[in-house]
């Protein structure tokens, strides 16, 4: 999740790196209450306010655009393990500039299950483990151009 700081506009991103605070990928916010300030205007966490990130859905699989293939999501099932890889017919940049941040399983009601946090130096794969889900979404995110989904999945459609 990021929060944008509504005194300065800074941006707190719960998926990458801060470097200037050594916070690691995966740090939730509110996990911080007692603590944390802006890094910027050192306003207290009561300033920040969640960014709703909007979806984009891949939704015609025969004629995606480039920036559509780059995010698109190749999922597996075995077992009950559920892997995802990022990119159609190329693996998705791991670059500094841009890079998947993160990999999210969501249930049929679109309730988060899991959220793999990733930085640029990571393979573009993540594997959630021991989910017994009917339907299910995953959801990517990636760094300069957001979120990415091919919408609820059934399990017998892969």
């Amino acid at each position: 999740m990021r929060y944008l700081c509504t005194n300065c506009s800074h941006i707190y991103d719960e998926s990458i790196w801060d470097l200037e605070e050594w916070y690691e990928p995966g740090v939730k916010l509110y996990d911080m209450q007692d603590y944390f300030v802006c890094p910027v205007c050192s306003e207290w966490i009561d300033s920040f306010q969640e960014i709703v990130e909007e979806v984009n859905y891949i939704e015609d699989k025969d004629n995606m655009t480039g920036v559509e293939e780059e995010h698109y999501p190749i999922i597996i099932e075995e077992d009950k393990k559920i892997k995802v890889k990022v990119g159609k017919e190329e693996s998705h940049p791991s670059i500094w500039e841009h890079f998947i941040s993160s990999i999210s399983l969501y249930d049929e009601y679109g309730d988060l299950v899991e959220e793999k946090f990733l930085n640029e130096s990571d393979e573009w794969s993540a594997v959630f483990d021991n989910y017994d889900l009917d339907e299910y979404e995953v959801r990517i995110t990636c760094n300069l151009h957001w979120v990415w989904s091919l919408g609820k999945i059934k399990r017998e459609e892969i």
